[in-house]
């Protein structure tokens, strides 16, 4: 596996390590927070989850690589980067139209709406910086494993899809 892949799956389990403490204070914290608010939040645990077991597999898969085709299949590591991409982006985009432009250290009460996502906490600023922290590192997360697919697909490892491994080259046929 290319030094490349590596340290961007590297950099992916170091996004998803920072969120698990982040989201997992956010749930560990809760004390009366709104039911939309709190189902965005579980949803994003759920996310994390999903970016360990992915971050995880592309590490795996990049290192036995050679050992078993059909566990590192290019084609299944891509289709799970893709997948998890797409899922990823999903959660970036709803904890920041969730959370909107906001001082957490400048809150207002009746600034925000009693459902907001900030809300929920017996320390709703630590809360609300975070929330902001969790959808900066969702973002980083997802930006990292669209420049794994996109190195990936342009010859950089991990993602090629022609070819196989153990399968003869050209050279070696007819000798």
């Amino acid at each position: 596996m290319e030094i490349i892949q590596v340290l961007l799956r590297g950099l992916q389990l170091l996004w998803t390590l920072l969120l698990t403490a982040l989201v997992g204070n956010v749930i560990a914290s809760n004390v009366a927070a709104a039911s939309s608010a709190s189902a965005l939040v579980n949803f994003t645990m759920f996310v994390v989850v999903v970016a360990w077991l992915v971050s995880l597999y592309g590490l795996a898969a990049g290192v036995v690589d050679s050992v078993s085709s059909r566990f590192a299949s290019p084609a299944a590591v891509f289709i799970v980067d893709a997948v998890a991409a797409g899922i990823f982006l999903i959660t970036a985009i709803a904890l920041a139209a969730k959370l909107g432009v906001v001082n957490c250290g400048d809150l207002q009460p009746g600034s925000k709406p009693g459902d907001w996502i900030g809300y929920g906490s017996l320390d709703d600023a630590k809360r609300c910086r975070e929330l902001q922290a969790s959808t900066v590192f969702m973002w980083f997360l997802f930006v990292t494993v669209v420049v794994g697919i996109v190195l990936g697909r342009l010859g950089g490892g991990g993602h090629r899809m022609g070819g196989s491994v153990g399968v003869p080259s050209m050279s070696h046929i007819g000798r």
